[in-house]
């Protein structure tokens, strides 16, 4: 089933899920796979079917799409391209596909069954170790990405109680500059308002 070119070995010996293989469980690996064509429109994964194949990609894009509840809508989410890997996941446990995957273009990928390469346990421990590596990766990633989403909320909710600050400060100093300017090119009215004050500290009559 290895049909794959030099250039393209090279390619898949790089990628995420292959890089910490052996070369024994990489050439393993390799014959256990087959290199594939999908056309443009035609789906790797259907949303909700079994089946026993993931691949990696090696050139084009794929879209992943999602049902909108019980009607046929699908959802864009998102896309894979060159390097990465699709349907993985099964490897630890095959469960029917949550996602349709659905080439964007003509795209070459290494499709392997999953129930062929648990045939060589060893072959099979290792990509779990490398799936296991991905996952930490992933998570660490998310954990920085929450982190950095938590300090930019604190930093925008500081800055929006300093800006409501300069708001009022500023409301209330052109408020009292708007009567400084007034009573300025008025000074009458100013007058007028200061004797309409009875005097505080006018003795009572006796």
């Amino acid at each position: 089933m290895n049909n794959f070119s030099n250039d393209e070995k090279d390619f898949l010996r790089n990628t995420q899920l292959l890089k910490h293989l052996s070369e024994e469980n990489f050439k393993i690996f390799l014959q256990k796979s087959e290199r594939v064509t999908i056309a443009s429109g035609q789906d790797l994964l259907v949303e909700g079917s079994e089946s026993d194949d993931f691949f990696i990609i090696m050139s084009g894009n794929v879209s992943l799409l999602k049902k909108e509840g019980e009607t046929n809508i699908e959802n864009f989410l998102g896309a894979l391209s060159i390097g990465q890997t699709v349907g993985e996941m099964r490897i630890i446990q095959n469960r029917a596909c949550s996602l349709t995957v659905r080439a964007e273009g003509e795209v070459i990928a290494l499709q392997t069954s999953i129930a062929g390469l648990r045939q060589d346990q060893n072959c099979y421990q290792s990509i779990l170790e490398s799936i296991g590596i991905i996952l930490n990766e992933r998570l660490f990633n998310t954990n920085v990405t929450i982190s950095n989403t938590i300090k930019e909320k604190k930093l925008k909710r500081k800055q929006l109680i300093f800006s409501l600050l300069f708001i009022i400060v500023l409301i209330l100093f052109l408020a009292e500059l708007s009567f400084a300017l007034y009573y300025a090119l008025n000074p009458r009215d100013f007058c007028d308002a200061v004797y309409s004050y009875p005097a505080v500290n006018q003795l009572p009559k006796t």
